[in-house]
């Protein structure tokens, strides 16, 4: 694994490979679904790519079901992670590389995964163009775009957050449908099939990942700022009378998109 790269233009999560885990992971019956819905698309394919593979929540699950892989990503302690993860082997093979500007031949790979990936990326358009180079024709492109589910204190957190300057913005593409238009003519757009989950959450929960910056959209700020800022959350809490520790019971919708190249 080289030491740097001389190209880095998608965020790093360096700092998060520790709790990453801990704070992305599905449950297990929901990582089930998801999986075997993914492996359902890629079991015919010979070679997949992942970018942005982490710590392998996609990809070592999808490589016990005999799917063919290898794993890209621009953090060392993340894929370091997944090694471990994979019981301190490399399970499959791992590049640091970046997805704006991957180390393969046109036409290397059957399949690309990004799960959670395009919408980190300020140059989304380019980490697409190299998804498709890479790709034999007749290619897929699976990607899971994000999102959690919204939360009664989720609007008045969110503007209390924009006067401290904090903005909860995404640097690359969110939307399945923009990301088809970009592509229109080159790979066409299906919905596969949801999982949903529940989750439970607190607001004292969102305050504490807000204020220690589990979430790559605090990352930009200062711990003071995002500290001021979760101040006065809790000080609009308690003039509303919104209990902090009180579960509210959430329902997520887990939607990958395929992108099917054309041939």
């Amino acid at each position: 694994m080289p030491p740097s790269l001389s190209r880095v233009t998608s965020l790093s999560f360096d700092r998060a490979a520790d709790f990453y885990d801990a704070t992305r992971g599905l449950p297990a019956e929901t990582l089930r679904a998801v999986v075997d819905i993914l492996a359902h698309e890629l079991r015919d394919r010979h070679l997949s790519l992942e970018i942005g593979v982490g710590t392998g929540r996609i990809a070592l699950p999808l490589h016990r079901h005999g799917i063919g892989l290898v794993g890209a990503d621009v953090s060392v302690p993340m894929l370091e992670r997944l090694m471990l993860n994979a019981g301190g082997t490399t399970p499959f093979p791992l590049l640091l590389a970046d997805a704006t500007a991957l180390p393969f031949h046109d036409g290397s790979v059957d399949a690309v995964l990004a799960s959670h990936v395009f919408h980190l990326i300020p140059q989304w358009k380019a980490a697409t163009d190299e998804a498709l180079r890479v790709m034999r024709a007749g290619g897929l492109l699976l990607a899971d775009f994000g999102g959690a589910g919204v939360a009664p204190w989720s609007k008045a957190a969110a503007a209390i957050f924009q006067r401290h300057g904090i903005d909860h913005a995404r640097p690359g593409v969110s939307d399945p449908h923009k990301l088809a238009t970009y592509v229109a003519g080159r790979a066409t757009l299906r919905a596969l099939q949801p999982a949903t989950m529940s989750a439970r959450r607190t607001l004292a929960k969102d305050l504490d990942e807000w204020q220690h910056q589990i979430h790559s959209w605090t990352w930009q700020y200062s711990p003071e700022q995002m500290a001021a800022a979760c101040n006065d959350v809790r000080a609009w809490a308690e003039t509303k009378g919104v209990p902090i520790e009180a579960e509210v019971e959430l329902t997520r919708v887990i939607q990958w998109w395929a992108f099917d190249v054309t041939a």
